[in-house]
């Protein structure tokens, strides 16, 4: 408001011109700012308004306008852009059902009525002024609709605005947090439907499994890969369905690994045993290079089916007969499991982009998968203080990186 004053004795000059239509720009913005609040478009009109303001204040300023038709011209404008707002924020209190925006938007209005009220009383005395000299007790009202009343209206219509904002930040927060709580009810209903509707089920097929395999002597040679492969196939849907049982947020205050005291080295040679058994058609050649033997705190299950999904990705993306080396390294604090394999590798703005949920990588999509198996790991992996690391080999394939916390008498040891 002060910027519309200076200069009331003399030409204005750079300063007092930018000043004004910045402050004018401002208010289009304000008013831009409210209808995307609340929904509503401008389109090209907050441009016409801003060109048609500059256009006529510097236009005054060529015709050396007095200072008094230059403030009049000012205020007017200003009265038009706070018309505008007020029609904002009235169309929207209809439909208006929290109490809370409400008062603020009542806020609001208050203020946009106080700062109409001063503009409008400047323009009544300005224009008493060009009739007749400005007696001296006008001289009062004029500072207060100039300074003391636009004062009142600013601070009570911009603090409503950032109340009305962080309200609405309000809600969309709690909004968020109930799409969250009801993704949670239907992860739990899943796992109810998983743990009565599909558990009988596996049962049944492997039971049957072991039934026809009895009765199928004298194909045994023939029939035997397929069915032991089939059981093999089962047995890792019954361990998963065990895991997702006991991982049941209904049952904990918190989902979190069930964890064990156990061998790594052990540990690592039967979940390769069973990786190899499971892709037999492949012929994989996996290598375990396990410098030192130690022991590791966490949730087998839950480690198994991370390894067995990274061991799956590397022997599935890969050619058949290929080499996929682990090696085990001590370090500090934590040991390093590193799973090289040979496959087509990943392209390096897709290094940190396939963990995410359902996301497959540009050189795997002619193989059959779901996008699900990295980001399950890196789940997992987390979940026990540990980290995970991708990067291409300089001669082919990628490295994956496994680092996890060793248990307080290894650290020691």
């Amino acid at each position: 408001m002060s910027l519309l004053l200076v200069g009331a004795t003399r030409q204005p000059g750079i300063f007092l011109i930018t000043g004004n239509i910045a402050l004018f720009t401002g208010c289009i913005l304000v008013w831009v700012g409210l209808r995307a609040f609340f929904g509503r478009t401008t389109e090209h009109s907050s441009y016409l308004l801003g060109a048609a303001f500059s256009t006529g204040y510097v236009t005054l300023i060529g015709l050396n306008a007095s200072f008094n038709t230059r403030s009049l011209f000012c205020s007017a404008s200003l009265i038009v852009m706070f018309l505008l707002c007020l029609q904002t924020l009235l169309h929207r209190t209809q439909n208006e059902r929290h109490s809370r925006h409400a008062y603020a938007r009542r806020m609001a209005i208050s203020g946009l009525c106080l700062l109409l009220a001063g503009h409008l009383g400047r323009v009544i005395i300005l224009s008493s002024q060009s009739a007749t000299a400005q007696p001296e007790s006008l001289r009062a009202i004029h500072a207060l609709t100039t300074y003391l009343v636009p004062l009142a209206g600013t601070v009570l219509f911009f603090p409503a605005l950032l109340l009305m904002y962080f309200e609405r930040i309000k809600d969309q927060l709690l909004i968020s947090l109930g799409a969250k709580q009801d993704a949670l009810e239907t992860q739990t209903r899943f796992v109810e439907m998983f743990s009565h509707e599909y558990r009988t089920p596996l049962a049944i097929i492997r039971t049957n499994l072991d039934i026809l395999q009895h009765k199928l002597q004298g194909d045994r040679q023939m029939m035997t890969p397929n069915l032991e492969k089939m059981q093999r196939a089962v047995g890792r849907l019954v361990e998963v369905a065990e895991t997702a049982v006991l991982s049941d947020p209904r049952e904990n205050a918190k989902i979190g690994p069930i964890t064990e005291l156990f061998g790594l080295t052990e540990f690592l040679q039967a979940t390769i045993g069973e990786a190899s058994e499971f892709w037999s058609e492949r012929r994989p050649r996996i290598e375990l290079d396990c410098q030192a033997d130690c022991q590791i705190n966490g949730d087998r299950q839950l480690l198994k089916t991370a390894l067995l999904n990274l061991l799956d990705n590397a022997i599935k993306y890969g050619p058949a007969d290929s080499l996929v080396a682990l090696q085990v390294l001590l370090q500090g604090d934590s040991v390093r499991i590193t799973i090289n394999d040979q496959g087509p590798g990943i392209p390096e703005h897709e290094l940190d982009l396939v963990y995410g949920k359902y996301y497959r990588g540009s050189r795997t999509r002619m193989v059959a998968g779901s996008g699900m198996g990295l980001y399950l790991v890196l789940r997992i992996i987390s979940q026990h203080a540990g980290g995970i690391g991708l990067s291409n080999r300089s001669e082919g394939g990628t490295c994956i990186t496994l680092t996890l916390p060793l248990p307080k008498q290894e650290k020691g040891a």
